[in-house]
């Protein structure tokens, strides 16, 4: 089958030149108040290179996927919309079922996701874009990659506000790191579910934290919610516990006084189990997969299917577990390791698995770097002092267990950690900033007495 066309050809390059020029018009106004932006076109190029890499390799090297079949379901949606107004926009605006295949036909195509309502929702936000892209699966690519970099971008300026010191560490963590910019930047679940996790976090930060435009970002923090729900709901879950601990924390902070801080922590932690809960309760029937039994048994029939010997030696097995909390904490240690570090290179019988094996090698490498110079305690110590830190601590390890504890299949497992690693490496540029801070004040304060020892000896003298 041939996915790439002369469209592909003719458009790209125009559409990749016109996004360079408003892009640069953008930069250069916002750049003159906002330094920040010196990272803007470098983080756009970054994505837009990771979209077109993407799209090569699912169209040159392997025979079509999913990527493919979104653009196709995208195309057959927009085709409808043309041929079918009424059926276009009940499919558009009703609850997903199985009858949406039959809005369809020979004409318009029939979709390929239209059993499956994550995937089928990928395909109708992909529909609004493609129907820009004249016909070119490339330049759609492009076009998406673009629009989901704002979602990233937003989740720069979050670790930015706070750590403004480390910008071209945080600029690596957030938009350099390849198997990010390369999975999460085309036509998949994996871009949309990243950038609205920027968009989230972002104005989780506005609202709670920074207090401005609080109206415009709780609009953002409900759609970026419900679009995270309608493609991969356990996203929503690994932010909940992060973002509720780090509102506690904050609030904490602002509590003057030891004693009247000690009396408010159980009160603040009992608001936000109920809200947690509460939360939880109203979006019991988006969630009703995830429950937490669902969750449990859902974890260990995914993970036990994912190491079978059709995945083709792409599997690895940290252990059979039972669908219980006791039993899945025990392999807590295992998963996490794989979330975080795996494949090892000498895990990888593939380019693509051996280049992520070599991403997370140097991974490996900074985490015992910094842990090495905190002396472990001093790391966590440093961690549970900033509000942001903690943050991203906390999700990155609750959702790395996840995924670890869920996922024997590396080609899986590498898509599935994208939203970990931006949260995982900065957390680690930060602490190692922090460390350096501190060892800068000391020897500051040893040379200051060691003067002032000195001057006392010449006076005495």
């Amino acid at each position: 089958m041939q996915f790439l066309s002369i469209y592909d050809l003719i458009f790209t390059p125009i559409m990749l030149l016109l996004i360079f020029i408003v892009a640069r018009i953008y930069r250069n106004r916002m750049i003159v108040d906002h330094p920040e932006y010196k990272f803007y076109l470098p983080g756009l190029f970054a994505k837009l290179f990771g979209g077109i890499g993407l799209i090569l390799v699912y169209t040159l090297y392997y025979p079509g996927g999913d990527t493919v079949q979104y653009y196709n379901d995208a195309i057959a949606i927009i085709k409808l919309g043309f041929y079918d107004p009424a059926s276009y926009f009940k499919l558009m605006t009703r609850a997903h079922d199985m009858s949406v295949y039959y809005y369809f036909n020979a004409d318009t195509g029939f979709p390929c996701y239209y059993r499956d309502s994550n995937a089928f929702f990928v395909a109708k936000l992909s529909s609004f874009i493609v129907f820009f892209s004249f016909k070119s699966i490339v330049t759609a690519t492009v076009l998406v990659a673009t629009v989901s970099y704002v979602g990233v971008w937003k989740l720069f300026k979050v670790f930015y506000y706070e750590f403004p010191q480390i910008d071209k560490q945080l600029a690596i963590a957030v938009f350099f790191i390849p198997s990010v910019f390369f999975w999460g930047s085309g036509l998949l679940k994996d871009t949309y579910t990243f950038s609205s996790m920027g968009f989230f976090t972002y104005s989780f930060y506005m609202v709670f934290i920074k207090r401005k435009k609080v109206l415009v970002n709780i609009f953002t923090l409900c759609i970026s919610s419900f679009i995270i729900v309608a493609i991969k709901p356990y996203i929503l879950i690994g932010l909940l516990p992060g973002v509720l601990i780090w509102l506690t924390h904050n609030l904490l902070l602002k509590i003057k006084g030891s004693i009247a801080r000690t009396a408010a922590l159980p009160i603040l932690l009992m608001i936000t189990v109920v809200f947690g809960y509460i939360l939880l309760t109203m979006l019991s029937a988006e969630l009703d997969d995830y429950t937490l039994d669902n969750i449990l048994k859902k974890a260990m029939v995914t993970q036990q299917d994912l190491k079978r010997d059709y995945y083709q030696g792409n599997s690895f097995d940290i252990g059979d577990f039972d669908p219980d909390i006791m039993s899945m904490i025990k392999k807590a240690p295992l998963a996490i390791n794989a979330a975080l570090f795996r494949p090892f290179i000498l895990e990888a019988n593939n380019l693509v698995m051996f280049l992520s094996s070599v991403e997370n090698l140097v991974v490996l490498l900074l985490t015992i770097k910094v842990l090495v110079k905190a002396r472990v305690f001093g790391f966590f110590r440093i961690v549970f002092k900033n509000h942001l830190l903690m943050f991203a601590f906390i999700f990155s390890i609750f959702f790395a267990f996840s995924v670890g504890i869920s996922t024997s299949n590396f080609g899986s497992l590498v898509r599935y950690k994208i939203p970990v690693i931006p949260f995982y490496i900065a957390c680690l540029y930060i602490v190692q900033y922090k460390l350096d801070q501190e060892r800068a004040l000391k020897k500051s304060i040893s040379v200051q007495a060691s003067s002032q020892v000195k001057g006392l000896t010449l006076a005495g003298a």
